[in-house]
């Protein structure tokens, strides 16, 4: 069975909005091997808002491949993703002022293994002489009990407030270190 299909597109060189009020006719007309007729319009003597027109018909359909499956490479897969807020629901950011009550680490994993661990470590790098640097302030961990899970890992303020400076929590997964979140205590 052969059939000849339009070729979706049409090359149109010059102002198309004026070109679909223009009687055109066909001065040449030539066959290309392997892909069909290709036709060649000029616009009637006095017009000249169409350029060129360039049609293609095809002498039959291309054929549809199967398309593969795509797989995310390594460096794509993330184990899992955390923000954190000032509050449980709250928008993610990273400068926070002193009297912030609580910082709130969300944590959603996709791909994990039913018991992996998961760690926070709270880490002040530099709060100038309120702690050393990279002092640890705290840890917690849970355990995740499904291959998509998600939780929440809260810190307090002190009771003398959050000393300024620069902040980091590290999200572990097993031993190994996933996610990085750096913040900043800082009066506004």
């Amino acid at each position: 069975m052969y059939e000849c299909f339009l070729l979706i597109a049409s090359i149109v060189i010059g102002n198309t909005a004026q070109a679909d009020g223009i009687t055109i006719s066909a001065k040449d007309c030539w066959f290309v091997p392997n892909a069909g007729i290709a036709k060649f319009f000029t616009p009637n003597s006095g017009q000249r808002q169409l350029l060129e027109k360039i049609d293609f018909e095809l002498a039959e359909l291309p054929e549809a491949t199967e398309q593969q499956a795509i797989t995310p490479t390594p460096a794509e897969t993330k184990l899992l993703t955390a923000a954190l807020a000032t509050e449980l629901t709250g928008e993610p950011q990273t400068l926070f002022p002193p009297e912030t009550p609580k910082l709130y680490l969300r944590w959603q994993g996709e791909t994990l293994t039913p018991g992996d661990k998961i760690r926070c470590v709270w880490i002040a790098e530099d709060v100038g002489d309120a702690a050393p640097a990279n002092y640890q302030v705290n840890e917690a961990s849970t355990k995740a009990s499904e291959t998509r899970e998600f939780g929440t890992f809260t810190l307090s303020r002190p009771r003398k407030g959050w000393p300024t400076g620069k902040y980091r929590a590290e999200i572990y997964v097993g031993d190994r270190l996933v996610e990085t979140i750096k913040f900043t205590i800082q009066k506004p």
